[in-house]
């Protein structure tokens, strides 16, 4: 009830107020007979700011007739988001939160899931996939990349990723046998390239023995005669 009565007495005097104002405007009434704008506001603010007030409000906003009548559409929070977005004291400002770890972490958790998604469904279109090749292949590209790649900070995350896959059972088993592959393949092809080599050196060593024999048997030949 006391809620009740304050909120009564709120739009009494806001009814009040308004009434002063144009009475004042009109200049039909007089400073004596009504209260000045000045005080029924102070009052209006006292209410609102002393505990019983701010109560009365409180009951007001769960009165689910007063939801529905405060409801905003979705369409009209994302032209409201939009436009706050393209101010430029948003952008300032989300060009200064970028700069901070912790904030920029949260902020690329958060749209994660939607730049995998985006991403997955330009690698469909034909036009993009041309545009990432000819970047791929451009010197410059090329360049960035390799200047990158050869950055302690970038060696030691691609470590970092190493160490940590092979504390995955599944990936380990499968370096282990890529490992052993790779092992047994370069065994083979040494062996391969030695056992080339020394058919080479005997045939070398078979062809001057018998180029001797031949000279020794033309030497003889030509003391006889």
């Amino acid at each position: 009830m006391k809620q009740k009565g304050l909120l009564v007495s709120l739009a009494v005097l806001c009814l009040a107020g308004c009434g002063n104002t144009g009475a004042m405007a009109a200049g039909a009434s007089s400073s004596g007979s009504t209260a000045d704008y000045g005080q029924t506001k102070q009052m209006v603010l006292d209410i609102l700011n002393s505990k019983d007030g701010q109560s009365a409000l409180m009951e007001m906003t769960k009165n689910p007739q007063f939801k529905r009548q405060m409801a905003v559409s979705e369409a009209d929070i994302a032209k409201a988001v939009e436009n706050t977005v393209k101010s430029s004291s948003t952008q300032s400002f989300l060009a200064k939160q970028a700069q901070d770890p912790a904030f920029a972490e949260t902020l690329a958790k958060a749209i994660e899931p939607q730049l995998v998604a985006v991403n997955k469904q330009l690698m469909k279109d034909p036009e993009y996939q041309k545009e990432m090749l000819v970047l791929l292949k451009s010197p410059e590209y090329t360049k960035d990349f390799q200047d990158l790649m050869e950055t302690p900070a970038m060696r030691g995350a691609i470590m970092q990723i190493m160490s940590d896959a092979l504390k995955t059972p599944s990936f380990k088993a499968k370096f282990e046998s890529t490992l052993k592959q790779a092992v047994s393949e370069s065994i083979a092809q040494s062996a391969g390239q030695g056992q080339s080599k020394s058919s080479s050196g005997q045939g070398g060593e078979e062809g001057q023995g018998e180029q001797s024999g031949n000279d020794t048997e033309s030497s003889e030949g030509g003391g006889g005669s």
